[in-house]
């Protein structure tokens, strides 16, 4: 017969477990939902928080406006200006300075019936800290106010408290393991207790409810960035737009909006401020230049009056006149060239020593008109002021922001230093051409007289001074224009403001997730405890483990024996079963000698041998019940019989049949019991005795019941086997473990088990298995 085994879950076992533990599930559901509802009773809403701002006007890419003097020229802009802009925005620096525009250093809260509520608009009372003292920090610090006594209680309590220095808005090092504050103060006198100082301002027509808890807590500057930071988000526009949307999600929607509002304004002036001081920049690089030149003007007019004073040539005219006019423009132009060449080898010079790229001056004010040049330097001057006020407020280089600005700044300065050194040799090629052919007029002008030569030279040399002073001077008066209307291409689109009502939390979504988990946990419970249980807890379970045939369940008892006075109880209708099911399924099959054995000791196998031999005995039948157990005989305890000779008596040929056989007080049941213990069980088994034993049992009796040796654990029964007609392997619910009926279904697999049958011990009744009529 094959024995087929299968170990994967059954589900439909799986419900039925289910289904029996329904209390399981109307409990945790109870519990859950009431959770769920305690939640949404203690939990405060959250509302969102939305606000746009428009974060630049110009074009975005190459090619913007030349005329847009000292406003970057949008020639480098791109979207990544679009991306460092956020990163500002976002950015710790810009954290603290809007944080330290407002007062969030201390935050009040109300508890009413478990909830607990942040009171911004309109909090119970005003703390004042005293910012020379250390203060604790994180905690909330309770105060209780009596009008009748005039005095307040504070109370504080925690562990491993830290510190906070207000005055420096830093954690100090130390903190308190233990904090515990109680203290009563009059009304009206500053509060002075361990690590906490402040003076508090009770409202007179506000009344304060003994049902009520008011508390406050003090904020570090670290906590608030933390908080506000973490909380808001930012997001960007398409590819068109230039608008984004900053939002945030809290329990406090005033505070919130005050945040943001604050935030945006803080920006636009940092923005505004920055684009000051370029000009500002400018202005005074500028006034350098004007005193240099006014210097030279200033000679050139000493130099005119002196010559014409001491000449009567007034007038210029002819050939020299216009020989002097073209090399007063190419000298001009010579000197513009070698302005350009100077600036051009200045920011080279700055390039490779690597220094501070802030401070360059916008080439366009020293008359460079080239865009690309002047927008390089602008974008590389604003990036590093950025990248320099970011590190230096965080301390933080390597966060990706950081990283990508300065790559950016690094790809910038390597473009800049290509173009500068291009410039530089355009500027030699044309300085020396330019030379070459003042030179020329210079030798043509040498052939006109002296005197007209002097003059020609003062007029040029004037006039250059003066046209290079008024230029300048006129690029002062535009940088002071633009810096007193100046205006940044950032702006508030719309202002923070609370988006329809509470977000959260979702009363929908807490109770269904309270109900799923209330029903969840039950049912994975039961699956893992299913999973994880490798023993053989019903029926089902046993059939889907083996395919042997089931001889009978006996239900669990109290009693050890079927008495007669009971013929008709649960137990004995039971193995009444098993007695017909033995004779009557295959009828055809020897069944004299029967075996009872299982896994291991502790599942019933002795139990089950003597009340079937009982219930054969009762029968009519002449019935034999031997002990085969050597090892742990039980069989006379549970017949009630004393000790005596027995099974080994036998096989060591000390005793004869009659010797060891034992009358019972059931008609037609003797039992041969086990015998002394003996050193050597498993080799007495394999006596040739043992086989004369059962040839000469086999015609006395009409059944010989056999109780072996658990089949896993000795080797005793494998030498039984030989003698045993049908063997009845006995499982115990919830004990026996599925691993001991794999090896009973091998060794039928294999040939080395005749017929088993299987014998289902100590089930329990319910009404599940029908056991219960016979209870009633």
């Amino acid at each position: 017969m094959a024995a087929q085994a299968s170990d994967v879950i059954d589900l439909r076992a799986v419900v039925r477990k289910i289904l029996r533990r329904w209390w399981w599930f109307a409990i945790t559901g109870l519990i859950a939902g009431g959770l769920g509802v305690a939640y949404l009773k203690t939990t405060p809403k959250t509302y969102m928080v939305s606000a746009r701002m428009l974060m630049g006007e110009g074009d975005r890419g190459f090619g913007g406006r030349q005329e847009d003097f000292l406003k970057g020229m949008s020639l480098v802009r791109g979207n990544s200006q679009l991306e460092d802009d956020i990163a500002l925005l976002t950015s710790r620096s810009m954290m603290v300075k809007t944080l330290n525009r407002l007062d969030f250093g201390v935050s009040y809260y109300t508890t009413k019936r478990y909830l607990t509520q942040e009171q911004y608009s309109f909090p119970p009372f005003r703390v004042q800290l005293d910012s020379v003292s250390v203060q604790v920090t994180g905690i909330p610090i309770h105060v209780k106010v009596d009008r009748g006594t005039g005095t307040y209680r504070v109370t504080a309590k925690g562990k491993n408290v830290m510190l906070y220095n207000v005055q420096k808005q830093e954690i100090v090092e130390a903190y308190v393991p233990e904090y515990d504050l109680d203290q009563t103060v009059p009304i009206g006198e500053p509060f002075v207790g361990n690590h906490l100082s402040f003076r508090i301002e009770f409202p007179e027509d506000r009344e304060y409810s003994p049902e009520t808890d008011y508390f406050f807590k003090i904020n570090s500057l670290d906590a608030q960035v933390m908080n506000y930071g973490g909380r808001l988000s930012v997001s960007e526009p398409d590819d068109n737009g230039h608008v984004i949307s900053l939002s945030m999600a809290g329990s406090s929607p005033s505070k919130d909006i005050a945040f943001i509002n604050t935030l945006m304004d803080a920006f636009i002036e940092s923005a505004l401020y920055k684009q000051q001081q370029k000009g500002l920049r400018t202005i005074d690089f500028i006034d350098d230049q004007l005193g240099l030149v006014g210097d030279s003007l200033r000679r050139a007019e000493n130099e005119m009056q002196q010559v014409r004073s001491s000449t009567s040539m007034f007038n210029v005219v002819g050939t020299a006149d216009a020989l002097a006019q073209e090399r007063s423009r190419l000298e001009n132009e010579r000197s513009s060239i070698q302005r350009r060449r100077s600036y051009c080898i200045s920011v080279l010079d700055k390039i490779r020593s690597q220094s501070d790229m802030r401070n360059v001056p916008a080439p366009s004010s020293s008359g460079i008109d080239d865009p690309v040049l002047n927008n390089l330097v602008l974008e590389i001057t604003r990036l590093s002021s950025d990248l320099a006020a970011r590190t230096g407020t965080t301390g933080v280089k390597n966060d990706p922001t950081t990283i990508a600005m300065e790559r950016k700044l690094k790809n910038l300065t390597q473009s800049l230093e290509q173009t500068a050194a291009s410039l530089v040799e355009r500027a030699e090629i044309d300085y020396n051409e330019i030379t070459s052919r003042v030179n020329s007029i210079g030798y043509q002008l040498g052939q006109i007289p002296r005197e007209e030569r002097e003059l020609g030279i003062k007029q040029r040399k004037l006039d250059l001074s003066g046209g290079l002073y008024n230029y300048l001077m006129e690029k002062k008066a535009e940088a002071g224009i633009a810096i007193a209307s100046d205006q940044v291409d950032k702006s508030v689109v719309d202002q923070a403001r609370s988006i329809g009502g509470a977000i959260g939390p979702d009363k929908k979504v807490v109770l269904g997730g309270a109900l799923l988990i209330g029903l969840l946990l039950p049912a994975l419970l039961i699956v893992l405890l299913d999973f994880f249980n490798d023993r053989i807890n019903d029926l089902d379970e046993l059939k889907r483990l083996t395919a042997l045939p089931v001889l009978a369940v006996i239900p669990s008892s109290k009693r050890r024996r079927i008495t007669p006075d009971e013929p008709k109880s649960l137990l004995a209708e039971s193995f009444r079963t098993a007695r017909i099911n033995l004779q009557y399924l295959k009828a055809n099959a020897p069944r004299q000698v029967i075996g009872l054995t299982s896994g291991t000791s502790g599942e019933g196998k002795t139990f089950c041998a003597v009340n079937l031999a009982t219930v054969l005995a009762v029968s009519g039948k002449r019935v034999l019940l031997i002990d085969a157990d050597m090892r742990r005989p039980n069989v006379n305890r549970s017949m009630e019989l004393p000790d005596g000779p027995g099974l080994s008596t036998w096989l060591i040929g000390e005793a004869d049949i009659a010797g060891i056989t034992v009358h019972t007080d059931v008609p037609g049941l003797d039992v041969i019991g086990a015998g002394p213990i003996p050193p050597n069980p498993g080799e007495l088994a394999e006596s040739p005795r043992m086989g004369e034993l059962m040839a000469t049992l086999r015609q006395r009796y009409d059944h010989i019941v056999v109780d072996s040796s658990p089949l896993g654990l000795v080797s005793e029964f494998v030498v039984l086997m030989g003698h045993l007609d049908v063997t009845l392997y006995v499982v115990r619910e919830r004990y026996t473990r599925r691993g001991s009926l794999r090896t009973v279904n091998e060794l039928v697999k294999s040939g080395q088990l005749g017929r088993v049958d299987v014998l289902f011990n100590n089930v329990r009744a319910d009404r599940n298995n029908g056991y219960g009529y016979y209870t009633k």
